[in-house]
């Protein structure tokens, strides 16, 4: 196979399986949630990229002629669709507004911009692009494009930072493990845009083909955990409310260890921490103590957030409960919605995060406990 015919291959393929990809996430999902925006990002910015190059090396240039400007364009809307994302992810009042628009003027600007060249110019940048160099405008795309991956990636995490220890400080909703995914996607986009950079300066060529197999790659973690770890509403009723609380609020150690298993006694005796609707205000509220004194005493003293706390006990009831000989002719299933879990796949995320193994390899090696005395 000539280097010509393996980046054919490699582009439409790289079609297939991504229309594939976004067709299998739509219909399983059925659109529901942010799984809009995950197969926006699947297609949009680049699948007639894809189309432009195969046009320009088949020599189709009637249709590289028309995809041009779009090729040019909708590249540059892969960063605000992954910021879109993780803030409807994360955000479970976020809405698409008008002015969210404006994440995506860059694309509009390059459209207006390849479309103002004269055809005949166009048709000398595509030629001249099949040599494997950049023109002038391949070159601004570029730029556009580095720009957005640092602005967008420096948000994106320090957003999904702020929010994981909110949410881990303030929430005990467990369906928040459904997101801790996303992360580790956006950390591999940017590897990947990394990669795809370096390869780029060394050799601008890879941008026919390495782009696209690497693009893949992290379309199909997008696809499969989208699927695995389904939208859930989570972290109902609470929003982020500033800080009012002076530093002479701040709780000494004695303090912490009071507070501390104060809390735990009243989670443990009224059962509070089986309740789905927990929350650190929700605590604040019924013990008296203020928030920012019971979030710094959890984490002083007993070496954890309000998050993990809670969650801990609730895999501990799920752990006695099925250990319980009335409940032996029972499955997992049936215990996990009494102990404070809103649905199944966060209960076995739980539980695995807390014992390092599932309910099931728990519970068969509790019960092989007695053969091996």
């Amino acid at each position: 196979m000539s280097y010509h015919e393996f980046i054919l291959a490699i582009n439409f393929s790289c079609i297939i399986i991504l229309l594939l990809l976004a067709a299998l996430l739509l219909a399983a999902t059925r659109f529901r949630g942010e799984n809009g925006y995950a197969a926006a990002i699947i297609v949009l910015p680049n699948v007639s990229v894809y189309i432009y190059t195969m046009s320009r090396m088949l020599g189709w240039y009637e249709t590289s002629l028309f995809f041009f400007p779009i090729a040019y364009s909708v590249n540059t809307m892969l960063m605000p669709l992954l910021w879109l994302f993780t803030k409807r992810n994360f955000d479970p009042a976020f809405r698409f507004k008008p002015a969210q628009l404006l994440h995506f003027m860059p694309a509009v600007l390059l459209a207006i911009i390849a479309l103002a060249i004269p055809a005949s110019e166009r048709m000398d940048n595509i030629l001249y692009e099949t040599t494997g160099a950049d023109d002038w405008i391949g070159d601004f795309n570029t730029v556009i494009i580095l720009i957005q991956m640092i602005a967008y990636f420096i948000a994106i995490f320090i957003y999904i930072d702020r929010k994981k220890r909110y949410i881990k400080e303030n929430s005990s909703d467990a369906e928040y493990l459904q997101k801790e995914w996303i992360p580790t996607l956006m950390a591999l986009f940017a590897v990947l845009f990394a990669i795809v950079m370096i390869c780029y300066v060394l050799w601008p060529r890879t941008d026919a083909w390495l782009i696209q197999i690497l693009n893949v790659v992290a379309m199909a973690y997008l696809v499969y955990n989208s699927i695995a770890h389904p939208a859930v509403p989570y972290i109902q009723g609470i929003s982020e409310i500033p800080d009012k609380e002076n530093a002479a609020s701040v709780p000494d150690d004695t303090q912490m260890k009071e507070i501390s298993l104060r809390v735990k006694d009243y989670l443990e005796t009224t059962g509070a921490f089986l309740r789905t609707d927990l929350s650190l205000a929700l605590l604040s509220k019924e013990t008296g103590i203020p928030q920012k004194q019971l979030s710094r005493s959890i984490n002083g003293y007993l070496k954890r957030n309000f998050f993990e706390l809670v969650n801990e006990m609730r895999v501990e009831e799920v752990k006695r409960r099925l250990l319980l000989p009335e409940n032996a002719g029972y499955t997992v299933d049936s215990v996990y919605e009494d102990c404070g879990f809103r649905s199944r796949s966060t209960f076995f995320l739980a539980f695995k995060k807390v014992t390092g193994q599932s309910p099931a390899q728990w519970l068969d090696a509790k019960k092989r406990e007695p053969e091996t005395l």
